[in-house]
């Protein structure tokens, strides 16, 4: 084989080794996470395919077959991370108290170890469209020891994250602690694109998560009786956020803790949207940038020549792993350390390694410690970054030219004032170059698990890298030594505080540019599979390369092929009715012929950021860029608090509300929610117009009637829900009424009409037995009948046995999540996002 030119072998097992095996493990658990190995005979078929892989693999190399052995052992290790992934996934202890568990929450009293510190969140600012006030949240992961079961204690194991509703304080890693809370499961995805938080719990082997209702919730029983390394960690944490806050000072603080040590909870939820939209989040995360700086630095002070290459090595090294161990073990913590410290020992060999070779290293180490962070945009951007930035280099390396003598000659009698600053132009642009490569290559991704692109994050990156490398070498002074030295670490607080001041205005100034940001739907899962693919063969295999023009073009091609297939085609003689599970709430998404979308109402009691990123996702996993009309039946803002949540992300063309939507009597005096409401549709150019009884709204379809049904011009006696907009649509034979919360005495005005059959319903005020289900099932005779709200409540049986005497089949979206009608002149196709046993 000497004969082959070097580069044929660039793809067989023989080089790279290391990258091949990684590959491998990660086509294991991607396999196993989509059931191949439940289809063809559970978790024993990994374990039984490895075991053969393996023996097979060694008498093939008794055998001097080394080439082919090799690829029996990527399948062996393709084996084997299928196996790990399967045990991670799906098995838990007997005694486990996700056994006790359910999506309903039930009180328990448990007994716990607490292993993390506390996190404490701070309220979120006053809103008039949050249904429920605010409170400061805290935090802290617990290990499970026993659960009362009446009179006994049973034990029982498991991890599960405790949320308290107020501060939390006095608690630290080891303490035994007693709880009364709230058990249940962690909510799954109720709705298309919605973010699956029940699949991330149990990636990291939380399956059920408990609630406490205040602080008074949780006493501890018996502080930790040794010290674990938990708890000097945390002493170490609190140590540094104390230096931070007396050195630094209180305004600049959550940041600084933020950048630092990674901590966000401190952090306001309008500084975090801030550095979202501009695409500096990253920043907030300590990450490869942040240990990379340190290491960085750290080596740059070491290798001053007062200690040798491989002391400095070790000390290097050393810190690296402290600090990684101080910030908290997440997987792009662990890829960082993994990948410095091999590259700092590799230093005392004669042969580099390389950074496919270090990459694949770190991907190994990450799998190991939880095969899921495959599957997480956090773990996937995290390497991304770093790959894009490694090939960047490279190139940058390989471009560069031997430098001219007389060119050297002359710079070298320039002042050093005229050197500085042709250093600082060169590395601005080399900053500049990275932060543009780096937002083309993770662009696509970011676009995926976020729904938005940051062009504005390409200008103001190779600006807050500075900042932030003094942010980070200021801030770990002030905790190492600043304790040592209070003179330097004051004249250090001065510096950080001013980065970090600097940082927070670029980051808000470029929030407010209008072309700093655009939320798109995102390219599907093999457009991205297709994109990356290209781009590794490239990087890795020599002989596929081709000059920067025609891989530009091919990435462009491909480009506008996501682009036409991120617009979901719709049938021209369809339309689509959702009604989106948004818990005690409404939002039902009308999909018209004509490529129209229009909203009847849009908010629920939850906050209104996790209402409106609920909507948003579902729209966008429809490829719908515009909402045409958005249609609120009433003053109630768990009806319309994730209005302006929408107006930043989607094209909106129009709202209409009843005559009595901003009435006092109608909304007994309560105009705060309406009246932020109208004001915030005003700044954003958005019409507001009223509708009532007999108005039609306009389509492009012709085919397709929506009229107003209810209130009459002037309202009825009753307050804002007996006026709600009852909405009535029609097309190709069939029909869906939309009441809002229709009750008494409005709704005694609506069955007052002719009998009106409908095929689809929104069932009045939730479900609840003040919206008359009798008569009102009575009078519409619906086929199927949709209740928006939470879980079943008492009075919801009486609805559900009403209409169902009509013939009706009722849904919950609680049960169900959301649920879809598609209407055409065949008739009515009806699914939901989850399978439910009737």
């Amino acid at each position: 084989m000497s004969h082959l030119p070097p580069q044929v072998d660039v793809s067989t097992p023989s080089r790279h080794p290391i990258l091949w095996v990684a590959l491998a493990a990660a086509t294991g658990i991607v396999a196993d996470r989509y059931g191949l190995a439940d289809a063809i005979g559970g978790h024993l078929f990994w374990w039984a395919a490895s075991a053969a892989l393996v023996i097979a693999c060694t008498l093939m190399c008794r055998r001097g077959a080394g080439c082919r052995s090799a690829y029996l052992l990527l399948l062996a290790v393709l084996a084997l991370a299928g196996a790990w992934h399967h045990l991670q996934w799906n098995y838990t202890t007997n005694d486990s108290l996700t056994r006790f568990a359910s999506e309903v929450s039930r009180p328990v009293c448990i007994e716990a170890i607490a292993v993390a510190r506390t996190k404490q969140s701070p309220a979120a600012p006053n809103n008039p469209l949050r249904a429920m006030p605010a409170r400061p949240r805290s935090e802290v992961e617990v290990r499970i020891v026993r659960v009362r079961d009446g009179t006994q204690w049973r034990t029982a194991t498991g991890d599960c994250r405790l949320r308290v509703a107020g501060v939390l304080t006095g608690i630290t890693a080891g303490d035994r602690l007693r709880v009364f809370a709230h058990l249940s499961r962690p909510r799954p995805a109720m709705n298309p694109g919605q973010y699956d938080w029940a699949q991330i719990e149990r990636g990291v082997g939380r399956h059920c998560a408990l609630f406490s209702l205040a602080p008074e919730c949780v006493t501890i029983l018996q502080p930790a009786a040794t010290a674990p390394a938990g708890r000097w960690l945390n002493k170490a944490v609190n140590q540094c956020a104390t230096q931070l806050s007396r050195y630094v000072g209180v305004e600049q603080s959550d940041l600084a803790m933020a950048i630092l040590l990674g901590q966000r909870e401190h952090l306001r939820q309008d500084t975090k949207e801030s550095f979202f939209k501009t695409g500096t989040i990253h920043l907030l995360v300590v990450s490869g940038l942040h240990i990379g700086l340190l290491a960085g630095v750290v080596w740059l002070i070491l290798r001053g020549g007062w200690l040798s290459q491989r002391l400095a090595i070790v000390i290097a090294a050393s810190l690296v792993i402290a600090y990684a161990l101080v910030v908290g073990g997440r997987p792009p913590v662990v890829r960082a350390a993994i990948l410095i410290v091999f590259a700092l020992f590799s230093l005392l060999t004669t042969r580099r390694a390389k950074m496919q070779t270090l990459l694949a290293t770190a991907a190994i180490g990450v799998l190991i410690y939880n095969p899921s962070e495959l599957f997480r945009g956090g773990t996937q951007l995290s390497f991304l970054c770093v790959a894009a930035l490694a090939g960047y280099g490279y190139c940058i390396t390989q471009s560069k030219k031997p430098p001219d003598p007389l060119l050297r000659l002359i710079r070298s009698r320039e002042t050093w004032f005229h050197q500085a600053l042709r250093w600082a132009a060169n590395s601005f642009g080399h900053l500049a170059a990275a932060s543009f490569v780096l937002w083309l290559v993770v662009a696509p991704l970011v676009a995926h698990h976020f729904h938005i692109t940051t062009p504005i994050s390409i200008l103001i990156t190779p600006i807050l890298w500075p900042l932030v490398a003094v942010v980070l070498t200021t801030g770990l002074a002030i905790c190492t030594v600043g304790w040592i030295l209070p003179p330097v670490a004051t004249l250090l607080g001065v510096i950080c505080a001013f980065s970090l001041s600097a940082t927070r205005t670029i980051v808000s100034f470029a929030e407010q540019v209008d072309v700093s940001r655009a939320y798109l739907a995102g390219p599907a899962v093999w457009w991205l599979l297709v994109f990356y693919g290209a781009m590794a063969l490239f990087a890795l295999v020599p002989t596929l390369r081709t000059g920067w023009k025609t891989a530009a073009s091919l990435a462009a091609l491909w480009i506008t092929v996501g682009l036409a297939a991120g617009e979901v085609s719709r049938q021209d003689d369809q339309l689509r009715c959702t009604f989106l599970a948004v818990g005690h709430g409404t939002c039902v998404v009308l999909e018209l012929p004509g490529n129209q979308t229009i909203l009847y109402d849009a908010g629920s009691l939850v906050s209104p950021e996790v209402t409106s990123d609920t909507i948003a996702t579902f729209l966008w996993s429809r490829g719908i860029t515009r909402i045409d009309a958005i249609v609120l039946s009433h003053a109630d803002v768990d009806h319309y608090n994730a209005v302006p949540g929408l107006l930043d992300r989607f094209d909106i063309g129009v709202v209409y509300v009843s005559p009595l939507m901003f009435d006092p009597w109608a909304t007994a005096g309560k105009l705060d929610a309406p009246e932020f409401l109208r004001t915030t549709l005003e700044d954003a150019d958005i019409p507001l117009r009223e509708v009532w009884m007999n108005d039609r709204l306009r389509t492009a379809n012709p085919d397709i009637e929506i009229e107003v049904l209810h209130p009459p011009r002037f309202g009825v006696g009753g307050r804002d829900n007996a006026n709600s907009i009852l909405l009535y649509v029609r097309y190709a034979g069939h029909s869906i009424l939309l009441p809002g919360d229709l009750e008494s005495p409005g709704i005694e005005a609506v069955v007052a009409e002719p009998p009106l059959h409908c095929d689809i319903l929104l069932a009045p005020h939730h479900g609840s037995r003040h919206s008359d289900p009798p008569g009102f099932a009575a009078w519409c005779t619906p086929g199927w009948v949709v209740v928006s709200g939470r879980h079943q409540a008492a009075d919801q049986r009486v609805t559900t046995v009403s209409y169902q005497a009509v013939g009706a089949e009722v849904l919950h979206t609680a049960d169900c999540g959301a649920a879809v009608f598609v209407l055409d002149q065949r008739g009515i196709e009806m699914s939901t996002f989850r399978q439910v046993d009737h």
